[in-house]
This record gives C-alpha cells, structure tokens and sequence, in this order.
C-alpha cells in the first residue's frame, strides 16, 4: 500500500509520544512542525500554530496536555480550533501518565469529541478512559466511534500486537505487524489519507 508525504504538525511535553513520532516522520522526509506546549513558558499566541496547519494532514497532539499546565491545556484547544479551520485532522494519543490531572484531561477531551478525527490507545489507555466514564472496557470503543462520532479509534494490545479499530463502516480487528502505539500511529498517518477510509484500507493502513 503506497503512502502519501504529509504535512504534520505536533504538540505535547518535551520526550512524549507526539515529539518521538514527528521525529521519526522528519527523518522520513515528511513536512513535520514540533511545539513543546509542554513549556511553561510557552505562549501559543507567540508562535503562527495557524499557518503551520495550513495545507496539514494532520495536527497530533497528546491526551496529557490537558492535564498539565494552564498554558498546555489553552494552547493544545487552540491548535485544535486552527486544525478545524484549516481542515486539518486532529490525532489524540491517549498517553495516560501520573503526572496529569486525569479528570481534568479527559474532561477537557470530551468537550472538544467532535473535533477530534482519530483517536488511539493501548489497552491501558482504554482501561483509563473506562474508569473516568465509568463504563465497561469493551464499550469504549463504540462509545467514542458511536456517541463522539470520532471518525477513527484505534486501540492496541502492546503485548499481543492484537487491534481493534472503529470506524463509521464497523469495525476492523486483527494482529498488527506493529507492537507500539507510536509506530502504529505513524504507520496509520501515512496511508490513511490515500485508503479513502474503506473497511480494507483502514485494514491495510494498521498493518492488518
């Protein structure tokens, strides 16, 4: 399955997922653009988020940041109304960690669903979103897909590389070739936009 060259661009804390991925996406030869919102001095209203958007793929941003600072959480929902306007998909990673409000963060997630085009977890990150709603594991998925109308999501068994995805034609599970959230992801944001988001090329785009 051919890939296209995208344009990215990437917000989160110095070392996270998000910064690993564009990383590994620059080194490929794609246009990739990296905010550290992650700062404490970062100032979105410093920094053109809105023109790197411009003609982006994808803008990918991490769960956590809505967890964290003040000015994390502000420039990552800014971001997100740039990526909408410039027609520009939104990726979560959900990357639950210790250092976050975990309320808060998923709160703040949840009231901006329907501008999200993709969201991706392990099952550890699907254990997490089932606890804040208080609902059985194996409902998260339809639930995001179903209620949030989250165009893809995308949940990984890191030990077993076994996947589930959601998607508005159903459902697609299978073992993937990839054993990380951070190379699935980046395998995802390669084929997705050329798949045209039929049942095989969402299959194809996971490696499955």
């Amino acid at each position: 399955m051919e890939s296209t060259r995208i344009k990215i661009v990437g917000m989160g804390s110095k070392g996270g997922i998000a910064m690993q991925m564009v990383a590994d996406l620059d080194a490929s030869g794609h246009d990739c653009t990296w905010f550290n919102a992650g700062d404490e001095n970062f100032d979105h209203s410093k920094f053109d988020v809105r023109s790197s958007l411009s003609g982006a793929h994808w803008l990918l941003i991490e769960a956590s940041s809505f967890g964290k600072s003040e000015s994390a959480a502000s420039a990552t929902g800014a971001a997100m109304v740039f990526a909408e306007l410039e027609g520009a998909k939104t990726v979560v990673i959900v990357d639950e960690g210790e250092n976050m409000d975990s309320d808060r963060a998923w709160g703040s997630i949840v009231e901006r669903i329907r501008q999200i085009g993709f969201i991706s977890m392990t099952s550890e990150g699907r254990s997490w979103i089932a606890r804040l709603e208080g609902v059985d594991e194996k409902s998260v998925g339809d639930l995001l897909r179903s209620r949030g109308l989250v165009s893809i999501v995308a949940i990984l068994d890191v030990h077993s590389g076994r996947i589930e995805i959601h998607h508005s034609l159903g459902v697609e599970t299978g073992v993937s070739d990839r054993r990380s959230m951070q190379s699935l992801v980046g395998r995802m944001l390669l084929h997705l936009p050329s798949s045209s988001y039929s049942n095989e090329g969402i299959r194809r785009s996971a490696g499955i």
